[in-house]
């Protein structure tokens, strides 16, 4: 949280730790009914990932030119084509310290895992649900005039587990076993009970690859350049 003067006796309160959030419309159908104790809960009321500590981001923006050359000439001509928003290439830290926290970081895989897939095979058409796409998420950052709700998808998620670090136990609820797997991890909980463990580093680096996915009627209807030249046309990057 970073707080701001403005004037004379004011200031004004701005969460700006980046994070990647399911858009609430999708919330229900993402997150499903995750209660207590589900792998994904920690997320859900934040609806999604904030993110532990500040990402190293590289921003580049590009337009596109078509190149003209003419016999004799100095200079060619460069007509414009189109423009570019850029690539979100996000680098981020996360620490364990504590179950909670190894917890967090298992569900943040887990969500990250998910945002790549689509729906697919026999449940995904009994589900009527065959053929969606991976969601559309909403990437937040630093301020209005930094990264506002900036619609986007996930085109890569790259992190190394290392050898040199330790690792925390995730207790959660027992994986059931269906009729094509078997889940060879098995253990008993503190009353006897089924439950699954699964270990997290301490430490861990990562780099999501975002790329911004604007729909065509938000292009249509809300791009103004001349409101994003006065600071007014926020969420479009």
């Amino acid at each position: 949280m970073a707080t701001s003067e403005i004037g004379k006796n004011k200031t004004l309160d701005i969460d700006w730790r980046a994070r990647l959030q399911v858009m609430r419309a999708n919330v229900d159908e993402f997150f499903g009914d995750a209660k207590q104790g589900d792998m994904m809960f920690p997320l859900k009321d934040d609806r999604g990932i904030v993110f532990q500590y500040q990402p190293s981001m590289f921003v580049a923006y590009a337009a596109t030119y078509d190149t003209q050359t003419f016999q004799g000439s100095n200079y060619p001509l460069h007509t414009y084509m189109s423009s570019t928003p850029p690539t979100l290439p996000i680098q981020v830290q996360y620490s364990c310290t504590n179950q909670e926290e190894a917890r967090y970081l298992l569900a943040m895989m887990q969500f990250l895992k998910v945002s790549t897939k689509a729906q697919f095979g026999e449940m995904a058409v009994t589900n009527d649900k065959v053929g969606r796409p991976p969601p559309v998420l909403e990437f937040s950052y630093l301020g209005p005039h930094g990264f506002d709700r900036v619609p986007v998808v996930i085109n890569d998620v790259n992190y190394i587990m290392v050898n040199n670090v330790d690792y925390i136990p995730v207790a959660h609820p027992a994986i059931k076993s269906n009729k094509f797997h078997v889940s060879a991890f098995k253990s008993e909980d503190a009353e006897g009970g089924s439950a699954s463990v699964t270990y997290v580093p301490t430490d861990i680096d990562m780099t999501i690859t975002c790329l911004p996915q604007y729909s065509p009627r938000r292009i249509r209807r809300g791009f103004n350049l001349d409101e994003m030249r006065q600071g007014k046309n926020i969420g479009f990057i």
